[in-house]
């Protein structure tokens, strides 16, 4: 048996109409909650270029690793307006104080869906090149939709360990024992 979409197959079966209008009904519902979500998303944070976005005193993410190492941040949100809330968070590029700029690849969950009051945790997975000098690189966690400031973030690379082979102990020489002298006594 072969069944289609036809304009006649629906005329036919009353059931067929009824599916046909929740399928237009979920469809457009699907779109309009995209919609909106869209558009809270960005009500909330410029994305042109140009803006400046100015980190919240107090606030650092901050990590360390050696090159080749792979570091985690981590940051726990908390959603406290009456409506869900889109979260998406984005990493700038990090800047050494030489000027070597790194754009890191973290590995996170895209986006985020909070209802009223949930909290959540976001962790990031960054792999530090193995090309990357030693010292501080700083960058900044944006939390699209969630709110205006930057968090800012300092991952400071450490020189890789190297392996110390163990100290075996040096022979010495006994020491001479020195003659000693006694008071009013002449050698």
């Amino acid at each position: 048996m072969r069944v289609g979409n036809d304009p006649e197959w629906d005329s036919k079966s009353p059931m067929a109409g009824l599916l046909k209008l929740q399928t237009e009904f979920y469809t457009r519902l699907t779109e309009e909650t995209l919609k909106y979500l869209r558009h809270i998303q960005a009500a909330s944070l410029p994305s042109t270029p140009g803006t400046v976005l100015l980190p919240r005193e107090g606030l650092q993410l901050e990590a360390s690793g050696a090159a080749g190492d792979t570091v985690e941040l981590q940051l726990e949100i908390e959603n406290r307006q009456r409506v869900h809330c889109v979260v998406t968070p984005m990493l700038s590029p990090f800047v050494h104080a030489s000027g070597a700029t790194w754009f890191p690849s973290a590995v996170h969950q895209t986006s985020l869906l909070l209802a009223p009051e949930q909290v959540d945790t976001i962790k990031m997975q960054l792999p530090l090149p193995s090309g990357i000098p030693d010292g501080i690189f700083r960058g900044a966690l944006l939390l699209q939709g969630f709110r205006e400031n930057a968090i800012l973030v300092a991952i400071t690379v450490v020189p890789a360990k190297t392996a110390v082979a163990p100290k075996t102990p040096v022979a010495r020489k006994p020491r001479a024992s020195k003659p000693t002298r006694r008071k009013g006594v002449k050698p």
